[in-house]
């Protein structure tokens, strides 16, 4: 059953959600937001009638409160409509955030009967338009109540997402998980263009030479996965060659040899689930990176 949609906080990520919703066959029955004028653009885009007034006014409204606030904003918001016994008994109350569980919502389940979850799509939204374009496949964590889950992951799934569910004790490490894969790579490569720097390449040149590198990684992780994907000195057990680079990276530069020994460290497992080096290797690779 579509239950009918709030959006409070119609920002990039409450904007493409209602867009998509309303494409889906959701009714969009209200929004609030801080700018009348923006929450009337995002109105625009679901092409329906929406209520626009206040928080408390169009909470009581809907059977999915989306409350798409920045994420330092979710408990004050939530605490003060909860106060207020603006939300509706047995209404959904949810957030998107990825880092937050559910439980940041208890009042509004504590002080009105709602039920509430969480729905976090594992995607970037850097405008509407473009959340909108690459929404489909997207996939959507979903935590909370099992009555809110079960209506969030049937709104994942008729926006286009693969909706999984996740338990509210595992929030945070889904999302440091995310960090990883998406900050922390960002991070890594900048460092791989430091070090190159260090070598007397400019960045320009080995941001180029790099690149077809890194796709070509990304895609072999993706057809075979990290273990079958590891090449390299530690995959192949050069434990000298490992110990040389090792003293030059951190010579050049102290924390560039602080990540090399660290990814190092981590590498020497993947290369054992491998199966192209043995226990003694990895010790004696464990042994030139410190560990």
């Amino acid at each position: 059953m579509k239950r009918d949609l709030v959006i409070i906080g119609p920002g990039k990520v409450g904007t493409t959600l209602a867009a998509l919703a309303a494409r889906a066959g959701y009714r969009i029955v209200a929004m609030a937001g801080r700018s009348t004028e923006r929450t009337r653009e995002a109105a625009a885009m679901t092409a329906q009638q929406v209520v626009i007034a206040s928080p408390a006014e169009v909470a009581a409204l809907g059977g999915i409160v989306l409350l798409t606030v920045p994420d330092d904003a979710i408990a004050a918001v939530c605490e003060q409509l909860a106060q207020a016994r603006a939300f509706p008994p047995d209404c959904i109350v949810a957030h998107c955030s990825g880092a937050l569980s559910s439980e940041i919502l208890a009042p509004a389940r504590d002080l009105c009967g709602a039920h509430v979850g969480s729905l976090h799509p594992l995607q970037t939204f850097p405008d509407v338009q473009a959340g909108i374009d690459r929404f489909g496949g997207t996939y959507c964590f979903c935590e909370g109540d099992k009555p809110a889950v079960t209506a969030l992951k049937l709104l994942a799934e008729e926006l286009g997402g693969k909706p999984v569910e996740l338990s509210t004790t595992g929030k945070l490490l889904y999302h440091a998980s995310a960090v990883l894969a998406s900050n922390y790579l960002i991070a890594l490569l900048d460092a791989a263009l430091a070090t190159a720097g260090k070598a007397g390449i400019g960045r320009q040149d080995a941001a180029a030479a790099l690149e077809p590198l890194v796709k070509a990684t990304l895609s072999n992780v993706q057809a075979l996965g990290p273990a079958k994907a590891l090449t390299g000195p530690i995959a192949r057990g050069d434990w000298q060659l490992v110990a040389k680079q090792y003293r030059d990276v951190r010579t050049a530069d102290a924390k560039l040899g602080e990540i090399y020994r660290a990814m190092g460290v981590w590498t020497i497992d993947v290369a054992l689930r491998k199966g192209t080096i043995n226990e003694e290797k990895a010790g004696k690779l464990r042994q030139v990176l410190g560990e």
